[in-house]
C-alpha cells in the first residue's frame, strides 16, 4: 500500500532518472570515413546535431596531424594490421585550444594522405578510428562521451 509521501518519493526518483537519462542521452555527433579522390587518401567528417554544440579533443583523431596513432588499416588479404610509421607526440594535459568547437548542426570535415603514416602495399583495408572523446561543456571535462565511427573497407592503389 502507497502511503502519499511514498508516492511522491517514487514520483520525483522519476522525473529525477528521466532528467538525467535526457542529459546522458543528449544527441551524438556522427561520423564517418570517406575514399577521397585522391590515391590513398581518406576524409574524415563530423558532424553534430541540429540541436547540440560539442567539443571534441583533437588529439587522437584525424585532426591530430599524424602526431598519434588514431587509425588502424587491416589488409582484408591477410588480417594484418599495417605498422604505423608516423610522429607519436608526447603530451601533458589538453589545453582548452586543444578541443574543436564542434556547433550545433555544422561539420568538420579533414582529409588525410595515408602515406605519410604507413607504407601501403596495394589491395584491400578496412580503416577503423580510434574511439573519440567528446565534451558538452569545457568546464567539466571529467564527463566525457566517447564516439565509435564505423569503419570502411577500401581498395588501396
Amino acid at each position: 500500500m502507497f502511503t502519499p509521501l511514498r508516492s511522491l518519493s517514487l514520483s520525483l526518483l522519476l522525473l529525477w532518472t528521466i532528467s538525467m537519462n535526457s542529459l546522458a542521452h543528449q544527441a551524438l555527433p556522427t561520423c564517418r570515413l570517406l575514399k577521397a579522390e585522391q590515391d590513398n587518401t581518406l576524409t574524415f567528417e563530423i558532424q553534430a546535431p541540429t540541436e547540440t554544440s560539442w567539443y571534441l579533443l583533437s588529439w587522437h583523431t584525424p585532426f591530430d596531424a599524424w602526431f598519434s596513432e588514431f587509425l588502424t588499416l587491416t589488409d582484408l588479404s591477410n588480417q594484418q594490421k599495417l605498422d604505423y610509421q608516423g610522429a607519436l607526440a608526447k603530451r601533458g594535459e589538453p589545453l582548452d585550444d586543444d578541443y574543436l568547437l564542434l556547433p550545433a548542426g555544422k561539420s568538420l570535415t579533414v582529409s588525410l594522405a595515408l602515406a605519410q603514416a604507413f607504407e601501403i602495399p596495394p589491395g584491400r583495408y578496412r580503416a577503423a578510428l580510434k574511439p573519440m572523446r567528446l565534451y558538452q561543456d569545457l568546464s567539466d571535462k571529467q564527463l566525457i562521451t566517447t564516439l565509435e565511427c564505423p569503419a570502411l573497407e577500401v581498395e588501396l592503389p
